[in-house]
């Protein structure tokens, strides 16, 4: 991964701004690039709806372990990346967020929890299959309906609906206030904050965008939430420089300056305040860094010599470690094993060859 880049994927201009595709084991999400195994964010809403086999990945450094009848939302600004799948079947969704109605963007944003993650009701897991193939359907059709693209949308945004149901099922602080103009006005400031974070720093420039006063702005947020507007613009900054300093190999100084920070002294002492500990201490705390992203490629001796004891190791190795590629060349004079994968153990393959009784030595460049 570059040092000065989290990689971003577009949704390239696809008809309906939805894209959609049946899950399977072959299954590799990408939008002209297939590694999904390296941290990315994408500039729209990525929905996996899982209805069989297991997911892991990571979202925002948290890890997400997906099995049957669970639903995942990531939202454009989450970083994120695979670790593992097996046996997976059910849906992902690819959609541009200005489709969507903008109520159920503010339920989802405000919920109190960070990663639309759910384990879902039999009736739950219906319903968003159903809309899900619908959706598919309706696109996949060699002659589009009249009314396909409105079709389509109004699916997604049902889909929507419902995540925002599920989220506001989570949030018992949210009640009919929604429909008030304070909590309109905090709805907007959010919004604002997530656009222009780095750009403006400071409630005032918010509340000129609202066309309200900074005293209105930070009385109204305060009431509404319990938190000061400083807070939301402080948790939005200090929530990306972790992304910068889980994802990338940027030097404090080179993610202050991404933040639109000037001195990076000002912004060490704000994080530290905020996350309790310094940007370098919170990166060496965390192992999310890049080499871990990317799959590695390791070669071992081996004393295997015939194709049967190979076929029966690949298989047992397989089964061992289900998410590395596993494959021997006997044809070599050292019997190479050749395994690739993320952040692999060479010491869990010689042990494991070990118990097989086989000879196991990596061959280092």
């Amino acid at each position: 991964m570059a040092k000065d880049d989290i990689r971003l994927l577009a949704l390239s201009g696809k008809v309906n701004e939805v894209v959609i595709s049946p899950m399977t084991t072959s299954y590799a999400h990408s939008e002209n690039d297939p590694d999904t195994s390296r941290a990315h964010r994408h500039d729209y809403h990525l929905l996996f709806l899982l209805t069989g086999g297991s997911v892991e990945m990571y979202v925002d450094g948290q890890l997400i372990s997906m099995e049957k009848s669970s639903l995942l939302l990531i939202s454009p600004s989450q970083v994120h990346h695979f670790v593992g799948m097996k046996d997976i079947s059910g849906w992902v969704m690819a959609l541009d967020g200005k489709i969507l109605d903008s109520k159920t963007n503010s339920v989802i944003q405000e919920s109190a929890t960070k990663i639309s993650f759910f384990k879902l009701s039999k009736a739950d897991l219906d319903f968003f299959g159903n809309c899900l193939s619908n959706v598919y359907h309706t696109i996949e059709k060699t002659e589009p309906e009249l009314f396909a693209t409105q079709l389509v949308r109004a699916l997604a945004n049902a889909v929507f609906y419902k995540i925002a149901d599920l989220h506001w099922s989570i949030n018992s602080a949210v009640d009919e206030r929604y429909t008030l103009r304070p909590v309109q006005i905090v709805q907007q400031f959010k919004a604002l904050v997530k656009k222009h974070f780095i750009d403006l720093k400071k409630p005032s420039a918010y509340a000129a965008k609202l066309n309200i006063s900074v005293a209105y702005l930070n009385d109204t947020v305060k009431a509404i939430t319990g938190f000061p507007a400083t807070y939301f613009l402080q948790q939005e900054i200090i929530g990306e420089a972790q992304r910068q300093l889980l994802y990338t190999s940027k030097s404090v100084k080179e993610v202050a300056c991404v933040l639109g920070y000037d001195d990076w002294k000002y912004f060490t002492r704000l994080f530290s305040k905020i996350a309790g500990m310094s940007p370098t201490t919170f990166r060496k705390a965390n192992y999310l860094i890049p080499s871990n992203f990317e799959k590695i490629v390791k070669i071992f001796k081996t004393d295997v010599n015939s194709s049967a004891d190979s076929t029966k190791l690949i298989k047992y190795l397989s089964k061992t470690f289900p998410d590395y590629n596993i494959n021997f060349d006997l044809d070599d004079p050292d019997k190479i094993l050749r395994i690739e994968g993320l952040r692999l153990d060479s010491r869990k393959i010689i042990t494991a060859m070990d118990a097989r009784a086989f000879r196991c030595e990596e061959i280092c460049d």
